[in-house]
């Protein structure tokens, strides 16, 4: 797996289940998913594993997203990298906005909320300056640790 997924999971067994860019929809519960998948999602053999902070950095904002079937979620900004990360399809959320947070901090526990097809992580990362969506696979092999 790459070195992001690895930090965030902090090397519990997972998987790629869906990459990023095109696929057919999905259908789920909660209903169809949309044809351009803007992450990377890892399976984690139905498990609900603990996800963590990849470094230092600041919850923007964490809850319930409703308009997507209500999917549970958290963005972390990371300031050293220009970056923020969305964790997607939450079992529950372990963080609040504004919360300070380390590589050591647990953001929340994998889950299937929303438009999901089974246990796992939606990881999508955003340029803070541009607003650029970067393939967290592609992203994680340019990224050093502090």
């Amino acid at each position: 797996m790459s070195k992001i997924s690895n930090l965030i999971f902090h090397n519990a067994k997972h998987t790629m289940s869906s990459p990023y860019g095109r696929r057919k929809s999905i259908k789920t519960s909660a209903g169809n998913t949309g044809t351009f998948h803007s992450g990377v999602d890892y399976a984690t053999y139905g498990v609900k594993l603990a996800q963590y902070a990849i470094e230092d950095g600041e919850i923007l904002s964490c809850g319930t997203d409703w308009m997507y079937g209500g999917a549970k979620y958290v963005w972390v900004k990371y300031p050293r990298l220009g970056v923020k990360m969305l964790h997607y399809h939450l079992d529950s959320i372990k963080v609040k906005k504004g919360q300070e947070v380390t590589k050591n901090t647990v953001l929340g526990y994998t889950g299937k909320t929303g438009k999901a097809t089974g246990i796992h992580l939606h990881l999508e990362i955003i340029c803070m300056i541009t607003g650029t969506r970067y393939d967290p696979e592609k992203y994680a092999e340019k990224y050093t640790e502090p």
